[in-house]
């Protein structure tokens, strides 16, 4: 009996030991009348583990489709410390996300929409990434992310995205690779950088994520972190024009003075290149449809 609470407490106190030892991250959500997927978004990271997750804070543009009074009801349901949300005129997303990003405090910050969601250990995972990579070298990564999923507006899955390893010059060129909302950043590296850059609309995730990488070491953890939702309202689903536009007018920021000729040719490389490292690193299956055996379950997603 003596042994078993000895190993009990033991057990425990290795488990303190780790939280304390895992860097504290904030996570920041800038929205607007995202009133329908809104509590989903706030209850995945209010689940998070303690210690884990130090503040969620929430930057709302003034909403008028229930919002506001969603986000003062939670604040009242659940009291736990660490919730803090404004509502107030903005200039955008990115002028909301870089008004939160003023009030971080910890080393490493995650960037979740207000209709995206966490899935089961959801931060932990990278948390503990960002630790052992720190013991190792002395130095904290840039960027660790995961996988994602992508839902639809329901939260039914329509695909998984079992990412591979970053590869810089790939990003510029073909392939984002990671996405914001199954990623944590490191905060320092982001505000030597700029922020968040309000001229762009849609690729501002894309331009953070090459300023970023570009400071420090990206890590790759293969769990499954987050739910992208698409839906009808979303803007990566109304303006897919404007997006492709920016996305072509981001590559060649940061390719130089490339021609056409040039930044064609490279996609095509590059692409080709992505490709054969999904299929070494078994990124592929999923993206076709094969989700069995990939961690999905119903906790994963969060439902009750």
């Amino acid at each position: 009996m003596c042994g078993e609470s000895l190993s009990t407490s033991q057990t425990a106190h290795h488990e303190t030991e780790r939280l304390i030892a895992m860097p504290s991250i904030t996570v920041i959500t800038p929205c607007f009348n995202p009133e329908p997927y809104l509590l989903q978004c706030l209850e995945s990271v209010e689940k998070q583990i303690p210690g884990v997750v130090e503040k969620h804070i929430v930057m709302d543009g003034l909403s008028s489709d229930g919002t506001v009074e969603a986000l003062r009801m939670f604040a009242g349901t659940h009291p736990r410390c660490g919730f803090e949300w404004k509502s107030e005129k903005d200039d955008g997303q990115a002028d909301a996300l870089n008004k939160a990003l003023a009030l971080v405090k910890t080393e490493f910050f995650g960037w979740l929409n207000a209709d995206d969601f966490y899935l089961g250990e959801g931060l932990e995972p990278l948390s503990l990434a960002a630790d052992e990579r720190f013991r190792a070298t002395g130095r904290q990564p840039a960027i660790v992310y995961g996988d994602y999923v992508i839902v639809d507006a329901a939260g039914k899955i329509l695909s998984a995205r079992r990412q591979p390893t970053f590869n810089y010059n790939d990003c510029i060129y073909s392939y984002l690779t990671i996405q914001n909302a199954a990623a944590i950043f490191n905060t320092a590296i982001v505000r030597a950088a700029g922020g968040f850059d309000a001229k762009w609309q849609f690729v501002m995730d894309y331009d953070l994520i090459l300023k970023t990488a570009a400071a420090g070491d990206v890590l790759h953890v293969k769990k499954y972190v987050s739910a992208f939702r698409m839906h009808p309202t979303s803007k990566t689903t109304c303006r897919q024009d404007v997006c492709s536009a920016e996305t072509k007018l981001l590559r060649m920021r940061y390719a130089g003075k490339k021609s056409s000729r040039f930044l064609t040719i490279a996609y095509l490389l590059s692409k080709t290149r992505v490709a054969l490292r999904m299929l070494r690193q078994g990124c592929l299956w999923c993206r076709l449809g094969f989700l069995k055996g990939y961690g999905l379950s119903s906790f994963s997603l969060g439902k009750r």
